[in-house]
Protein backbone atom coordinates (compact mmCIF):
# COMPACT_ATOMS: atom_id res chain seq x y z
CA UNK A 1 0.00 0.00 0.00
CA UNK A 2 1.56 3.62 -0.36
CA UNK A 3 2.42 6.14 1.80
CA UNK A 4 2.08 8.50 -0.57
CA UNK A 5 0.79 12.06 0.64
CA UNK A 6 -1.16 13.65 -2.77
CA UNK A 7 -0.54 16.89 -3.96
CA UNK A 8 -3.20 19.39 -5.37
CA UNK A 9 -2.22 17.69 -9.10
CA UNK A 10 -2.95 13.82 -7.70
CA UNK A 11 -6.17 15.51 -5.82
CA UNK A 12 -7.25 16.99 -8.93
CA UNK A 13 -6.47 13.44 -11.05
CA UNK A 14 -8.76 11.10 -8.88
CA UNK A 15 -11.56 13.45 -8.75
CA UNK A 16 -11.85 14.22 -12.05
CA UNK A 17 -13.99 17.08 -13.00
CA UNK A 18 -16.85 15.39 -14.53
CA UNK A 19 -17.69 13.38 -11.15
CA UNK A 20 -18.55 16.29 -9.15
CA UNK A 21 -21.56 17.78 -11.22
CA UNK A 22 -22.05 21.00 -13.36
CA UNK A 23 -21.78 23.23 -10.42
CA UNK A 24 -18.67 25.98 -11.64
CA UNK A 25 -18.11 26.69 -8.01
CA UNK A 26 -17.89 23.37 -6.68
CA UNK A 27 -15.57 22.22 -9.75
CA UNK A 28 -13.41 25.28 -8.51
CA UNK A 29 -13.79 24.24 -5.03
CA UNK A 30 -12.76 20.65 -5.96
CA UNK A 31 -9.51 21.44 -7.71
CA UNK A 32 -8.04 23.89 -5.55
CA UNK A 33 -4.64 23.37 -4.35
CA UNK A 34 -5.35 24.70 -1.26
CA UNK A 35 -6.96 23.68 1.94
CA UNK A 36 -10.35 24.71 2.01
CA UNK A 37 -10.60 28.52 2.74
CA UNK A 38 -12.85 29.59 6.55
CA UNK A 39 -14.96 31.94 4.32
CA UNK A 40 -15.49 28.59 1.59
CA UNK A 41 -16.08 26.38 4.75
CA UNK A 42 -17.87 28.54 7.16
CA UNK A 43 -20.60 26.34 7.08
CA UNK A 44 -18.06 23.04 8.58
CA UNK A 45 -16.40 25.74 11.20
CA UNK A 46 -19.71 26.46 12.65
CA UNK A 47 -20.76 23.11 12.75
CA UNK A 48 -19.68 22.04 16.59
CA UNK A 49 -19.94 25.54 17.60
CA UNK A 50 -22.99 24.04 19.26
CA UNK A 51 -21.47 21.04 21.40
CA UNK A 52 -20.64 21.00 25.29
CA UNK A 53 -17.12 21.97 26.13
CA UNK A 54 -15.44 18.50 28.08
CA UNK A 55 -12.46 17.53 29.16
CA UNK A 56 -10.53 16.32 26.16
CA UNK A 57 -8.42 13.77 27.65
CA UNK A 58 -8.36 10.59 26.40
CA UNK A 59 -11.01 8.67 28.48
CA UNK A 60 -13.35 7.39 25.96
CA UNK A 61 -13.03 4.21 25.64
CA UNK A 62 -14.54 1.41 23.06
CA UNK A 63 -14.42 -2.06 24.46
CA UNK A 64 -14.99 -4.90 21.85
CA UNK A 65 -15.23 -8.36 22.59
CA UNK A 66 -12.91 -10.64 20.05
CA UNK A 67 -14.87 -12.93 17.86
CA UNK A 68 -17.68 -12.63 20.09
CA UNK A 69 -20.39 -15.40 18.90
CA UNK A 70 -17.24 -18.03 18.23
CA UNK A 71 -15.83 -16.93 21.51
CA UNK A 72 -18.81 -17.88 23.37
CA UNK A 73 -19.25 -21.19 21.51
CA UNK A 74 -15.76 -22.33 23.17
CA UNK A 75 -16.80 -20.96 26.36
CA UNK A 76 -19.42 -22.97 26.28
CA UNK A 77 -17.54 -26.20 24.62
CA UNK A 78 -14.04 -26.29 26.15
CA UNK A 79 -13.36 -28.96 23.27
CA UNK A 80 -13.88 -26.10 20.97
CA UNK A 81 -10.75 -23.63 22.22
CA UNK A 82 -7.51 -23.49 20.40
CA UNK A 83 -9.63 -24.82 17.20
CA UNK A 84 -11.29 -23.11 14.23
CA UNK A 85 -14.67 -22.68 14.71
CA UNK A 86 -17.87 -21.27 12.02
CA UNK A 87 -20.88 -19.74 13.55
CA UNK A 88 -24.31 -19.58 11.83
CA UNK A 89 -26.45 -20.96 8.64
CA UNK A 90 -25.42 -20.81 5.54
CA UNK A 91 -22.89 -18.02 5.95
CA UNK A 92 -19.96 -17.34 8.52
CA UNK A 93 -22.06 -15.37 11.05
CA UNK A 94 -18.54 -15.16 13.20
CA UNK A 95 -15.30 -17.18 13.03
CA UNK A 96 -13.18 -17.52 15.20
CA UNK A 97 -9.05 -16.20 15.45
CA UNK A 98 -8.16 -20.10 14.27
CA UNK A 99 -10.12 -19.70 11.41
CA UNK A 100 -9.63 -16.13 11.21
CA UNK A 101 -5.66 -16.65 10.76
CA UNK A 102 -6.53 -18.86 7.70
CA UNK A 103 -8.25 -16.27 5.77
CA UNK A 104 -11.96 -16.51 7.44
CA UNK A 105 -14.38 -13.76 7.50
CA UNK A 106 -17.92 -12.75 8.72
CA UNK A 107 -20.54 -12.78 6.09
CA UNK A 108 -18.21 -15.09 4.17
CA UNK A 109 -20.49 -17.95 2.61
CA UNK A 110 -19.50 -21.36 3.77
CA UNK A 111 -18.46 -23.37 0.61
CA UNK A 112 -15.97 -20.37 0.65
CA UNK A 113 -14.92 -20.75 4.13
CA UNK A 114 -14.48 -24.58 4.58
CA UNK A 115 -12.33 -24.12 1.22
CA UNK A 116 -9.73 -21.74 3.27
CA UNK A 117 -10.38 -24.08 6.39
CA UNK A 118 -11.73 -27.33 5.66
CA UNK A 119 -10.69 -28.19 9.57
CA UNK A 120 -12.94 -25.68 11.11
CA UNK A 121 -16.27 -26.84 13.21
CA UNK A 122 -19.20 -25.66 12.28
CA UNK A 123 -21.90 -24.18 15.26
CA UNK A 124 -25.39 -23.17 14.24
CA UNK A 125 -25.51 -20.77 17.48
CA UNK A 126 -27.75 -19.75 19.78
CA UNK A 127 -29.04 -16.09 20.25
CA UNK A 128 -29.61 -16.92 23.92
CA UNK A 129 -26.42 -17.37 24.89
CA UNK A 130 -25.00 -14.76 23.52
CA UNK A 131 -27.68 -12.39 24.91
CA UNK A 132 -26.52 -13.79 28.49
CA UNK A 133 -22.65 -12.95 27.92
CA UNK A 134 -23.22 -9.81 26.71
CA UNK A 135 -25.59 -8.93 29.39
CA UNK A 136 -22.41 -9.77 31.80
CA UNK A 137 -19.71 -8.44 30.48
CA UNK A 138 -22.03 -5.40 30.52
CA UNK A 139 -22.42 -5.23 33.69
CA UNK A 140 -19.03 -6.05 34.65
CA UNK A 141 -18.14 -2.96 32.72
CA UNK A 142 -20.34 -0.90 34.36
CA UNK A 143 -18.65 -1.87 37.72
CA UNK A 144 -15.79 0.75 36.08
CA UNK A 145 -18.41 3.29 34.86
CA UNK A 146 -22.06 3.94 34.54
CA UNK A 147 -21.49 5.96 31.84
CA UNK A 148 -21.69 3.49 29.58
CA UNK A 149 -23.91 3.51 26.17
CA UNK A 150 -24.22 -0.14 24.23
CA UNK A 151 -23.95 0.03 20.63
CA UNK A 152 -23.82 -3.46 19.49
CA UNK A 153 -24.30 -6.65 21.81
CA UNK A 154 -20.35 -6.93 22.09
CA UNK A 155 -19.82 -3.48 21.34
CA UNK A 156 -19.66 -1.34 24.39
CA UNK A 157 -18.22 2.82 25.00
CA UNK A 158 -17.38 4.02 28.17
CA UNK A 159 -16.79 8.01 29.38
CA UNK A 160 -14.38 7.84 32.26
CA UNK A 161 -14.19 11.87 32.03
CA UNK A 162 -13.94 13.32 35.50
CA UNK A 163 -12.27 9.74 37.44
CA UNK A 164 -9.43 11.12 37.55
CA UNK A 165 -9.37 10.88 41.59
CA UNK A 166 -10.56 7.39 41.43
CA UNK A 167 -8.43 5.97 38.73
CA UNK A 168 -4.93 8.02 38.77
CA UNK A 169 -3.46 5.38 36.77
CA UNK A 170 -6.14 5.27 33.92
CA UNK A 171 -3.81 2.50 32.00
CA UNK A 172 -3.46 0.12 34.69
CA UNK A 173 -7.38 0.32 35.31
CA UNK A 174 -8.19 -0.66 31.59
CA UNK A 175 -5.82 -3.07 31.95
CA UNK A 176 -7.36 -4.39 34.99
CA UNK A 177 -11.10 -4.23 33.29
CA UNK A 178 -10.09 -6.18 30.37
CA UNK A 179 -8.57 -9.08 33.02
CA UNK A 180 -11.42 -9.20 35.08
CA UNK A 181 -13.46 -9.90 31.69
CA UNK A 182 -11.39 -12.29 30.73
CA UNK A 183 -11.61 -13.98 34.49
CA UNK A 184 -14.90 -14.04 34.88
CA UNK A 185 -16.55 -14.48 31.55
CA UNK A 186 -13.37 -16.52 29.40
CA UNK A 187 -14.42 -14.02 26.81
CA UNK A 188 -11.18 -11.47 25.43
CA UNK A 189 -11.96 -7.88 24.46
CA UNK A 190 -10.10 -5.31 22.91
CA UNK A 191 -9.88 -2.24 24.18
CA UNK A 192 -9.50 1.19 22.80
CA UNK A 193 -9.41 5.11 24.40
CA UNK A 194 -9.06 8.17 22.75
CA UNK A 195 -10.46 11.43 23.14
CA UNK A 196 -13.49 10.78 20.93
CA UNK A 197 -15.67 7.34 20.19
CA UNK A 198 -14.57 7.47 16.85
CA UNK A 199 -10.65 7.07 17.27
CA UNK A 200 -11.43 4.84 20.11
CA UNK A 201 -13.33 2.59 18.11
CA UNK A 202 -10.07 2.64 15.61
CA UNK A 203 -7.95 1.78 18.63
CA UNK A 204 -9.58 -1.23 20.14
CA UNK A 205 -9.75 -2.94 16.29
CA UNK A 206 -6.31 -2.25 15.53
CA UNK A 207 -4.46 -5.27 17.71
CA UNK A 208 -7.08 -7.50 17.95
CA UNK A 209 -7.30 -10.30 19.81
CA UNK A 210 -7.16 -8.76 23.11
CA UNK A 211 -6.19 -5.62 21.53
CA UNK A 212 -4.84 -2.96 24.02
CA UNK A 213 -4.22 1.10 22.46
CA UNK A 214 -4.55 4.26 24.18
CA UNK A 215 -4.64 7.43 21.68
CA UNK A 216 -3.18 10.69 23.95
CA UNK A 217 -4.72 14.15 23.45
CA UNK A 218 -3.12 15.93 20.05
CA UNK A 219 -2.04 12.72 18.49
CA UNK A 220 -5.27 11.42 16.94
CA UNK A 221 -4.14 12.71 13.30
CA UNK A 222 -1.10 10.98 13.81
CA UNK A 223 -2.50 7.93 15.03
CA UNK A 224 -4.64 7.95 11.93
CA UNK A 225 -3.06 9.00 9.09
CA UNK A 226 -1.25 5.68 7.93
CA UNK A 227 -4.28 3.23 8.39
CA UNK A 228 -6.15 2.36 5.44
CA UNK A 229 -9.20 4.10 4.54
CA UNK A 230 -11.27 0.55 5.32
CA UNK A 231 -9.82 0.93 8.44
CA UNK A 232 -11.95 4.65 9.73
CA UNK A 233 -14.67 3.26 11.71
CA UNK A 234 -18.03 3.88 10.15
CA UNK A 235 -17.41 4.02 6.77
CA UNK A 236 -18.87 2.08 4.29
CA UNK A 237 -17.09 -0.56 2.03
CA UNK A 238 -18.54 0.57 -1.37
CA UNK A 239 -16.93 4.10 0.21
CA UNK A 240 -13.48 2.98 0.82
CA UNK A 241 -13.45 0.90 -2.53
CA UNK A 242 -14.61 4.16 -4.45
CA UNK A 243 -11.94 5.84 -2.59
CA UNK A 244 -9.08 3.49 -3.59
CA UNK A 245 -10.24 3.49 -7.19
CA UNK A 246 -9.52 6.86 -7.03
CA UNK A 247 -5.97 6.97 -5.64
CA UNK A 248 -7.24 7.30 -1.74
CA UNK A 249 -5.63 4.64 0.10
CA UNK A 250 -4.70 6.47 4.12
CA UNK A 251 -6.79 8.28 5.71
CA UNK A 252 -3.96 10.71 5.87
CA UNK A 253 -4.45 10.80 1.62
CA UNK A 254 -8.26 11.18 2.52
CA UNK A 255 -7.60 14.34 5.15
CA UNK A 256 -6.08 16.39 1.97
CA UNK A 257 -8.65 15.98 -0.25
CA UNK A 258 -11.13 19.24 -0.05
CA UNK A 259 -14.55 19.10 1.44
CA UNK A 260 -16.37 20.41 -1.51
CA UNK A 261 -14.76 17.19 -3.50
CA UNK A 262 -16.32 14.80 -1.03
CA UNK A 263 -19.40 15.97 -0.78
CA UNK A 264 -19.84 16.47 -4.65
CA UNK A 265 -18.96 12.73 -4.97
CA UNK A 266 -20.82 11.01 -2.15
CA UNK A 267 -23.31 13.77 -1.07
CA UNK A 268 -23.40 16.36 1.39
CA UNK A 269 -23.76 13.61 4.47
CA UNK A 270 -21.24 11.11 4.06
CA UNK A 271 -18.94 13.84 2.39
CA UNK A 272 -19.24 16.16 5.50
CA UNK A 273 -19.06 12.36 7.57
CA UNK A 274 -15.89 11.34 5.62
CA UNK A 275 -14.25 15.26 5.69
CA UNK A 276 -14.96 14.97 9.98
CA UNK A 277 -13.41 11.31 10.76
CA UNK A 278 -10.53 11.89 8.43
CA UNK A 279 -9.46 14.41 10.92
CA UNK A 280 -10.62 12.55 13.92
CA UNK A 281 -14.03 14.96 14.33
CA UNK A 282 -16.48 12.76 16.61
CA UNK A 283 -18.33 15.11 18.50
CA UNK A 284 -20.93 12.63 19.69
CA UNK A 285 -20.98 11.70 23.17
CA UNK A 286 -21.45 8.39 25.22
CA UNK A 287 -25.07 8.09 25.68
CA UNK A 288 -26.67 5.67 27.76
CA UNK A 289 -30.20 5.54 26.03
CA UNK A 290 -33.33 4.79 28.00
CA UNK A 291 -35.27 3.42 25.21
CA UNK A 292 -33.94 1.46 22.00
CA UNK A 293 -33.47 4.13 18.82
CA UNK A 294 -34.56 1.26 16.16
CA UNK A 295 -35.33 -2.36 16.30
CA UNK A 296 -34.09 -4.76 13.29
CA UNK A 297 -34.96 -8.80 12.72
CA UNK A 298 -33.00 -10.06 10.05
CA UNK A 299 -31.87 -13.75 8.67
CA UNK A 300 -30.04 -15.77 5.92
CA UNK A 301 -31.61 -17.53 3.54
CA UNK A 302 -29.25 -20.29 3.23
CA UNK A 303 -28.58 -21.42 -0.51
CA UNK A 304 -30.80 -18.44 -1.21
CA UNK A 305 -34.37 -18.61 -2.63
CA UNK A 306 -36.77 -16.75 -5.34
CA UNK A 307 -40.06 -18.30 -3.58
CA UNK A 308 -42.32 -15.48 -3.75
CA UNK A 309 -44.31 -16.83 -0.75
CA UNK A 310 -41.73 -18.34 1.52
CA UNK A 311 -40.16 -14.97 1.31
CA UNK A 312 -43.34 -13.30 2.16
CA UNK A 313 -43.87 -15.55 4.96
CA UNK A 314 -40.32 -14.83 6.51
CA UNK A 315 -40.90 -11.26 5.60
CA UNK A 316 -43.92 -11.71 7.88
CA UNK A 317 -42.57 -13.21 10.80
CA UNK A 318 -39.50 -10.34 11.28
CA UNK A 319 -42.37 -7.98 11.19
CA UNK A 320 -44.69 -9.72 14.42
CA UNK A 321 -41.05 -10.03 16.01
CA UNK A 322 -40.67 -6.46 15.66
CA UNK A 323 -44.42 -5.88 16.49
CA UNK A 324 -44.11 -8.01 19.67
CA UNK A 325 -40.67 -6.19 20.64
CA UNK A 326 -42.77 -2.96 19.90
CA UNK A 327 -45.51 -3.33 21.97
CA UNK A 328 -43.57 -5.01 25.20
CA UNK A 329 -41.09 -1.80 25.02
CA UNK A 330 -44.71 0.43 24.95
CA UNK A 331 -42.99 1.93 21.79
CA UNK A 332 -44.24 2.79 17.86
CA UNK A 333 -42.49 3.44 15.10
CA UNK A 334 -42.81 6.04 12.39
CA UNK A 335 -40.26 4.54 10.30
CA UNK A 336 -40.11 1.19 8.55
CA UNK A 337 -37.08 0.06 6.15
CA UNK A 338 -36.61 -3.38 4.42
CA UNK A 339 -33.14 -4.42 3.41
CA UNK A 340 -32.59 -7.42 0.67
CA UNK A 341 -29.28 -9.22 -0.45
CA UNK A 342 -29.02 -11.23 -3.24
CA UNK A 343 -26.65 -14.20 -3.94
CA UNK A 344 -24.54 -12.40 -5.58
CA UNK A 345 -23.87 -9.36 -3.32
CA UNK A 346 -25.90 -7.34 -4.61
CA UNK A 347 -27.59 -5.63 -1.91
CA UNK A 348 -30.60 -2.74 -1.93
CA UNK A 349 -32.74 -1.26 0.84
CA UNK A 350 -35.38 1.79 1.03
CA UNK A 351 -37.65 2.92 3.67
CA UNK A 352 -40.89 4.11 4.36
CA UNK A 353 -42.75 6.67 6.43
CA UNK A 354 -45.79 4.88 8.74
CA UNK A 355 -48.88 7.69 8.98
CA UNK A 356 -49.91 7.05 11.88
CA UNK A 357 -46.84 5.51 13.66
CA UNK A 358 -47.88 2.04 14.60
CA UNK A 359 -46.82 -0.94 16.76
CA UNK A 360 -49.20 -3.25 15.32
CA UNK A 361 -47.32 -5.73 12.57
CA UNK A 362 -50.35 -6.45 10.27
CA UNK A 363 -49.61 -2.38 9.45
CA UNK A 364 -46.14 -3.36 9.61
CA UNK A 365 -46.15 -6.51 7.18
CA UNK A 366 -48.06 -4.21 4.45
CA UNK A 367 -45.43 -1.90 4.93
CA UNK A 368 -42.81 -4.51 4.70
CA UNK A 369 -44.54 -6.07 1.73
CA UNK A 370 -44.78 -2.96 -0.14
CA UNK A 371 -40.98 -2.29 -0.05
CA UNK A 372 -40.53 -5.83 -0.96
CA UNK A 373 -41.97 -5.56 -4.03
CA UNK A 374 -40.40 -2.88 -5.03
CA UNK A 375 -36.90 -4.26 -4.28
CA UNK A 376 -37.40 -7.39 -5.43
CA UNK A 377 -37.18 -6.99 -8.95
CA UNK A 378 -33.98 -9.22 -10.31
CA UNK A 379 -33.85 -12.57 -11.26
CA UNK A 380 -31.75 -13.62 -8.56
CA UNK A 381 -31.99 -15.67 -5.84
CA UNK A 382 -32.25 -13.88 -2.55
CA UNK A 383 -29.70 -15.19 0.21
CA UNK A 384 -30.53 -12.03 3.40
CA UNK A 385 -34.01 -10.62 4.42
CA UNK A 386 -33.69 -7.27 6.93
CA UNK A 387 -36.38 -5.37 8.59
CA UNK A 388 -35.68 -2.59 10.61
CA UNK A 389 -37.93 0.06 12.28
CA UNK A 390 -36.56 3.51 13.61
CA UNK A 391 -37.84 7.28 14.65
CA UNK A 392 -39.82 5.52 17.98
CA UNK A 393 -41.92 7.48 20.40
CA UNK A 394 -44.18 6.08 22.91
CA UNK A 395 -47.36 4.26 22.67
CA UNK A 396 -50.38 6.54 21.98
CA UNK A 397 -54.16 5.75 21.16
CA UNK A 398 -55.61 9.09 21.08
CA UNK A 399 -56.06 8.67 17.22
CA UNK A 400 -57.35 5.13 17.46
CA UNK A 401 -59.76 5.64 20.29
CA UNK A 402 -63.35 6.19 18.46
CA UNK A 403 -61.96 3.62 15.12
CA UNK A 404 -63.04 0.29 16.07
CA UNK A 405 -61.12 -1.85 13.76
CA UNK A 406 -57.73 -0.16 15.27
CA UNK A 407 -59.23 -0.89 18.83
CA UNK A 408 -60.29 -4.59 17.81
CA UNK A 409 -56.43 -5.14 16.72
CA UNK A 410 -55.08 -3.48 19.71
CA UNK A 411 -57.05 -6.07 21.98
CA UNK A 412 -56.28 -8.46 19.28
CA UNK A 413 -52.43 -8.06 19.25
CA UNK A 414 -52.31 -8.07 23.18
CA UNK A 415 -54.00 -11.29 23.45
CA UNK A 416 -52.08 -12.58 21.22
CA UNK A 417 -48.90 -11.42 23.47
CA UNK A 418 -50.35 -12.39 26.63
CA UNK A 419 -50.92 -16.36 24.89
CA UNK A 420 -47.44 -16.77 23.49
CA UNK A 421 -45.93 -15.23 27.06
CA UNK A 422 -47.46 -17.95 28.68
CA UNK A 423 -47.11 -20.98 26.06
CA UNK A 424 -44.21 -19.89 24.19
CA UNK A 425 -44.21 -18.12 20.89
CA UNK A 426 -45.02 -20.94 18.50
CA UNK A 427 -48.76 -21.43 20.60
CA UNK A 428 -50.30 -19.03 18.02
CA UNK A 429 -48.95 -17.59 14.46
CA UNK A 430 -50.24 -16.85 11.70
CA UNK A 431 -51.24 -18.37 8.24
CA UNK A 432 -47.69 -17.98 6.83
CA UNK A 433 -46.45 -19.31 9.65
CA UNK A 434 -47.34 -22.33 8.70
CA UNK A 435 -44.55 -22.58 5.90
CA UNK A 436 -42.10 -21.38 7.73
CA UNK A 437 -42.37 -24.36 9.99
CA UNK A 438 -41.81 -26.85 7.40
CA UNK A 439 -38.64 -25.46 6.89
CA UNK A 440 -37.35 -24.38 10.15
CA UNK A 441 -37.14 -26.01 13.50
CA UNK A 442 -39.25 -24.13 16.38
CA UNK A 443 -38.12 -23.74 19.72
CA UNK A 444 -40.44 -22.30 22.78
CA UNK A 445 -39.22 -18.36 22.22
CA UNK A 446 -39.51 -18.78 18.38
CA UNK A 447 -38.21 -20.48 15.15
CA UNK A 448 -34.83 -21.48 14.39
CA UNK A 449 -33.26 -19.44 11.50
CA UNK A 450 -30.24 -19.16 9.59
CA UNK A 451 -28.08 -17.24 11.41
CA UNK A 452 -29.94 -17.09 14.57
CA UNK A 453 -27.39 -14.98 16.45
CA UNK A 454 -29.27 -11.96 13.78
CA UNK A 455 -32.94 -12.97 14.18
CA UNK A 456 -33.63 -12.79 17.55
Amino acid sequence: MSDRRPDALAVARVFRPGEFGSSPDLQASSLSPEEPSASKEAGYTNLFSGYPVRDRAAKIVHVDVDAFFASVEQVLDPRLRGKPVLVGRGVVASASYEAKTRGVRTAMSFREARKLCPQAIVVPGQYEHYADYAGRVGRLLETFTPAIEVAALDDFYLDFTGTDRLYPDFASTLRRMQQRVWEETGLGVSVGAATSKLVAAVASRLERPRGFRIVPLGTEEEFLAPLPVAKLHGIGHAHAVTLTERGIETIGQLRHVPLAALVATFGEAVGRQLYERARGLDPRAVLTPLEPKSISRETTVEGGTIDLEFLAGLVEYLSERIGATLRAARRQARTLALRLRYTDFYSVNRSAKLVPPTNDEKLLLAAALELFRALFTRRVALRFVGVSVANLEPERRQNELFDPMANRRWYLNRGVDAIRERFGWNALFYGKGLQLREHYATKPNGLVLSTPCLSR
